[in-house]
């Protein structure tokens, strides 16, 4: 384990040698460590803010440590993410968080998260707002369900072990507020208390004890309710913790967070601390891809983090090395990786390069021919993701480290 004191230094163990230890050195060469840190362009860049709370949890066990990361699908496949949450999770065990914000994938007939079930009633539509053509509200999650049947229901069980605690006491549906929306009930408890938020958008159950599954349903209770619309849950807990959240939907680009007419508004109900920035493999991944363009979004998109919390700490993470229908290295990815570098100057924040830990242009294919990386030369395999969410987390831990000796 890690151990933490207010006046001395970190006893160096970091978790993540546990993780690697199965995977020779040998079966790692394709990988360029040397460029496995996070990088900063001025003196008065860091992560101080994101440190100081984490340390807050960790010495005093209070508070919440908030952490966002937002991309397309590598980010919706969960791997990635749910990687670097178990290791949070770790660093501060016996204390839950919560889970944070989630999308049931399932129901809308997409890939889901391996770390819980889902099972649903009724017929439901999807929208996602990376597909120009369909047209929606959405909120952080980029993705939208709905249905038109009378009643409906829907099911989420998590899977809990000894490495993660995913129970809640607090749910928040997030959906239509308003009288055209179907009614809500919690099926799988008796909740305490029912609140509705009108100003954000969601239905709030609190619970006497912590669960870990829940169930609920959805049924028109009055002719003029057309409809149920879900954008997405929050599932809380009032104990201190990390709260490890991620927001990624196939195909996403910078635009596809910026039709999101609900991100501001749930982003609040997040309130992160930490943002990894996670966009641009599918900015780039066109020939009309336009660098000006993609800057703009992104500045819009770190405008809308900041109005939430002045004070979020950001990581910008470099577009993965890929090829283009499979047939040869997108040098649109060497522009992508140029623009990140320079967002990551002109708003102070970090930068984790994982174009150039991968290798730089063409390394994907040296990834595919260990088995991280799919055939598309696009996506990574379930270890691809994984391995890419230890040495992210080695890198933010090797920083926290330097953090502490200048402490």
């Amino acid at each position: 384990m890690i151990v933490f004191s207010k006046n001395t230094l970190i006893i160096f163990v970091l978790l993540i040698s546990l993780s690697l230890k199965s995977q020779t050195l040998d079966s790692l060469n394709f990988v360029n460590k040397k460029e496995n840190y996070i990088r900063f362009f001025d003196d008065k860049a860091n992560l101080n803010t994101f440190y100081k709370k984490l340390d807050t949890l960790l010495v005093a066990k209070k508070g919440k440590v908030r952490i966002l990361q937002m991309g397309g699908s590598h980010i919706q496949a969960e791997i990635w993410p749910d990687q670097m949450r178990k290791y949070f999770l770790q660093l501060s065990p016996n204390i839950n968080g919560g889970r944070g914000f989630v999308f049931p994938f399932k129901m809308a007939h997409t890939w889901s998260s391996k770390n819980h079930q889902i099972s649903y009633t009724g017929t439901w539509k999807s929208y996602k707002s990376s597909i120009k053509k369909q047209q929606s509200k959405w909120g952080l999650s980029g993705i939208t369900i709905e249905t038109t049947d009378s009643i409906s229901s829907f099911q989420i069980g998590y899977r809990s072990n000894r490495l993660t605690n995913y129970k809640f006491n607090r749910i928040k549906i997030f959906h239509d507020v308003d009288s055209t929306s179907f009614s809500l009930k919690l099926l799988s408890d008796t909740p305490l208390q029912v609140i509705e938020n009108k100003t954000i958008g969601y239905t709030e159950f609190v619970l006497n004890t912590a669960q870990d599954t829940l169930s609920i349903e959805i049924q028109k209770t009055n002719k003029n309710q057309t409809h149920f619309r879900l954008y997405g849950l929050s599932l809380e807990s009032d104990n201190p913790g990390v709260v490890y959240t991620s927001a990624g939907v196939n195909g996403a680009k910078t635009s596809s967070f910026l039709r999101n007419e609900l991100l501001s508004r749930q982003l609040e109900v997040v309130n992160p601390d930490l943002v990894i920035f996670c966009i641009g493999i599918n900015d780039a991944y066109y020939s009309d891809f336009c660098s000006a363009c993609f800057e703009e979004n992104y500045d819009v998109l770190v405008a809308k983090m900041k109005a939430v919390n002045p004070d979020v700490d950001i990581i910008f993470v470099t577009n993965n090395d890929s090829f283009y229908k499979r047939k040869y290295p997108n040098k649109r990815g060497v522009v992508a990786r140029d623009v990140i570098l320079k967002l990551a100057k002109k708003h102070q924040s970090g930068l984790w390069d994982l174009f150039e830990i991968m290798g730089g242009l063409g390394a994907v294919q040296m990834w595919e021919n260990r088995g991280y990386a799919k055939a598309d030369k696009l996506h990574f395999t379930d270890k691809g993701y994984r391995l890419i969410g230890n040495l992210m987390f080695e890198a933010l831990m090797n920083d926290y480290q330097k953090y502490k000796i200048k402490e």
